[in-house]
């Protein structure tokens, strides 16, 4: 990750690659090669430096080049920040999808607010009506042979019978 000095010289560096023409050309007067910058407001084309005799053809090509290798890079390296945060985001949903059901919470929430779940224990396992929700849990204890709802997450035995508690629930609702 970059530190807070490098992001800001990014910023600059963006901020200064804003000011600059989109290209870079180099023109000949008949005396000297100038390097020239087209204005990003009017497209005028402005001299920036004077190139010295004799230089090297590589070496001009890499100047007028250097605005739009520049901006490139920019663009690889806001690509490759794009793909690292999905990447983050894909590795946490992998995470989160491995992390153990919580049937605990799961069956708490049954038996408090699924009106449809309650109708199936009294039909089904003799439970009294119009009971109030920590009778309903009791009854559910009862039935799964557990003295806690946290045995649901921590004893497997305890998970299998209510994943087959709840089987016969959605079976029954489908009836």
């Amino acid at each position: 990750m970059a530190t807070a000095e490098e992001i800001q010289r990014l910023g600059r560096i963006r901020h200064e690659l804003g000011a600059i023409g989109p290209d870079l050309i180099i023109q000949a007067d008949g005396k000297d090669l100038h390097l020239c910058s087209t204005d990003p407001m009017d497209g005028g084309i402005a001299p920036i430096a004077i190139l010295l005799p004799g230089i090297d053809i590589s070496l001009q090509n890499f100047l007028v080049q250097a605005v739009a290798h520049q901006r490139f890079l920019l663009a690889l390296l806001d690509r490759c920040a794009r793909a690292r945060k999905e990447l983050v985001n894909q590795l946490q949903q992998i995470e989160e999808s491995r992390k153990p059901p919580n049937y605990a919470t799961e069956c708490a929430i049954k038996c408090q607010k699924d009106q449809a779940f309650r109708r199936f224990l009294i039909e089904c396992h003799d439970m009294p009506e119009a009971v109030d929700t920590e009778r309903v849990k009791v009854k559910v204890r009862k039935i799964l042979a557990i003295e806690s709802m946290t045995e649901l997450n921590d004893d497997p035995a305890a998970a299998a019978r209510w994943n087959n508690l709840k089987k016969d629930f959605y079976r029954w609702r489908r009836r």
